[in-house]
């Protein structure tokens, strides 16, 4: 997704193993939904339905990717350029972007009927769906990428400040959170603060902004080990790692989507890297895995279209009542329905990639500098 910005450094294998790691993880955490839907049991193995369940945290794997790349790119140079930033940043993201949300208006019913169209249509093209219920997940999966736009917005801000600093951004951030649930009590949720208050809980930036600084804390600890060791990495001996501890013991102690510790979720992510590198070194199945993370950001948005229509085709069959519920017709439709919207979305993403992402960016390049 968001972590494939740059359009003028060479691809780096490894990174697009992580990325096609990310993006099976995230297929199959749908594919895992898909499922239910269609055969309306859950009667799938525990360790089975544990490990689709928890792709969702490949949307953290991405954050971190995300940041890594970021911190590889925009820190330590005196050139950086705001404007620069902005325009590789959209020119990368926005016209997949503005495809799927008008896809979404034209194709499937107006999510937000109680509002006026045009101005719906404009608040999701411009990334400010968080700030309504009805828009916030338009197109489908979309908040994921409007909380991207916001480690952009930070990342921007922040991107001279010290690891001190950027550690007390998390430990702020989930402050807010805090004081936003206490002020959402006591304020008229249609007033404008109240609209604000409740945008920032959705958009929920205080859980996904420590993920990107991770990528950043990675990137560090990689260079200073590959330099000189650890040591220097934290200039100050007491603020910076007193700090960074805290910000790492607040992630670690929140909560995330069905109740799932922090620290679980950081482990998941940190198997996920794991995985990617060491699958990335098996002949064939590297260049696959980076084929794959090569095109995952299209295959982010598409393959909940793909799955939509899954769905619609196995309601379709009129399959046996008594097979659809037994726990070998579960596991065999788990894993068909997640390969099959793979593959789809990773064709439809190629084709995607040529006719459409390439030619804007290889444009863009000619304004960019």
């Amino acid at each position: 997704m968001g972590a494939q910005m740059e359009i003028h450094h060479s691809r780096i294998p490894a990174l697009d193993a992580v990325r096609g790691i990310a993006i099976l993880m995230v297929v199959a955490t749908h594919s895992l939904s898909a499922t239910v839907a269609v055969t309306g049991s859950y009667n799938i193995p525990a360790p089975l339905f544990k490990l689709f369940d928890y792709g969702q945290f490949g949307v953290q794997l991405f954050f971190v990717l995300s940041g890594w790349l970021m911190f590889s790119l925009y820190t330590g140079h005196g050139d950086f350029s705001q404007g620069s930033y902005w325009a590789r940043r959209w020119a990368r993201i926005w016209p997949l972007w503005i495809v799927f949300v008008v896809a979404t208006f034209v194709f499937l019913s107006n999510p937000n009927p109680e509002g006026n169209i045009w101005l719906s249509l404009a608040i999701s093209i411009f990334f400010l769906g968080w700030l309504t219920p009805n828009l916030a997940a338009v197109p489908t999966g979309g908040l994921t990428i409007q909380q991207e736009m916001g480690h952009y917005t930070l990342f921007a801000l922040f991107r001279k400040k010290s690891a001190a600093f950027l550690a007390g951004t998390v430990i702020v951030g989930f402050l807010s959170a805090v004081l936003a649930r206490y002020l959402q009590q006591h304020v008229d949720p249609g007033s404008v603060f109240g609209i604000a208050i409740t945008g920032w809980l959705r958009l929920q930036l205080f859980n996904t902004w420590p993920f990107f600084l991770l990528g950043g804390l990675g990137l560090a600890l990689f260079r200073m080990w590959s330099k000189q060791g650890l040591t220097g990495l934290f200039p100050n001996k007491v603020k910076t790692p007193l700090l960074v501890t805290s910000a790492l013991v607040l992630v670690g102690f929140s909560t995330y989507s069905q109740d799932t510790p922090g620290y679980f979720v950081l482990g998941y992510v940190v198997f996920g890297v794991l995985l990617a590198l060491a699958l990335n070194a098996i002949p064939g199945v590297g260049e696959m895995l980076c084929s794959i993370g090569r095109y995952s950001y299209f295959m982010y948005f598409f393959h909940f279209w793909v799955l939509r229509w899954i769905e619609d085709f196995y309601r379709g069959l009129d399959l046996p009542g008594d097979d659809q519920t037994s726990v070998e017709w579960n596991t065999i439709t788990l894993v068909v329905i997640w390969i099959v919207a793979t593959l789809i979305s990773w064709a439809v993403g190629w084709v995607s990639w040529r006719i459409l992402e390439k030619p804007i960016l290889n444009a863009a390049r000619k304004y960019i500098h």
